[in-house]
């Protein structure tokens, strides 16, 4: 029952901006997770794809999609979905609602930072030899998941053509860990709802 209330609040969130974004800039990315940084020491010694001795730096491979729309030149709604391997090998991954902010755009470069709310969710560890429960995520059956209502993003783009960007970004792949990913915006659609000011490249973001 509180998987489904749950459930329920990310469908209201997304319905709530949709109306409101969906005649706005759109762009769409898809970007490869390589490695993470977990900040406490909780598990860290579970670590498979471990790249320290302390667990604490790992290989965590993986897909993010990300689907955004922008209100104006500098605020946007991002939805992504991220799958990957998690540093124990098993499968994981969330659901995310940001919004976001331009901290700054000069020629064929860009940075943005979004905060919203994620469903962190993987394949249980409780099973796995040497695991320590701390309480922070919830077990359904053979899955583990944990509702954060804040989670964040940063995230730079380098322009490459019109409709397209490199993008390199920062994500909060779980409460305790950030990961790095690497990929390619396109742009759906540079339409903006309002006529803008520019730098030296009018449609880039």
């Amino acid at each position: 029952m509180r998987t489904k209330y749950i459930s329920l609040a990310f469908v209201l969130i997304i319905m709530g901006f949709n109306s409101y974004f969906v005649k706005s800039q759109t762009c769409t990315s898809i970007k490869l997770n390589t490695i993470s940084y977990q900040f406490s020491d909780n598990n860290t010694g579970l670590a498979t794809q471990k790249l320290t001795q302390n667990g604490q730096l790992a290989i965590e491979p993986g897909i993010i999609f990300a689907y955004e729309s922008f209100a104006s030149s500098t605020a946007s709604l991002k939805l992504n979905l991220a799958l990957y391997l998690d540093k124990t090998s098993k499968m994981a991954g969330f659901p995310q609602v940001l919004i976001r902010f331009r901290l700054f755009n000069a020629f064929k470069h860009s940075m943005t930072i979004g905060f919203g709310p994620a469903l962190y969710f993987r394949q249980t560890w409780s099973n796995t030899e040497g695991y320590v429960d701390d309480g922070a995520y919830n077990i359904v059956g053979e899955w583990q998941y944990k509702l954060a209502w804040l989670s964040g993003e940063l995230e730079y783009n380098y322009y490459l053509t019109k409709n397209s960007n490199m993008s390199i970004s920062l994500n909060l792949i779980r409460p305790e860990s950030v990961g790095i990913a690497i990929g390619y915006k396109y742009w759906i659609s540079k339409k903006p709802k309002r006529k803008r000011g520019c730098v030296t490249c009018p449609s880039f973001h």
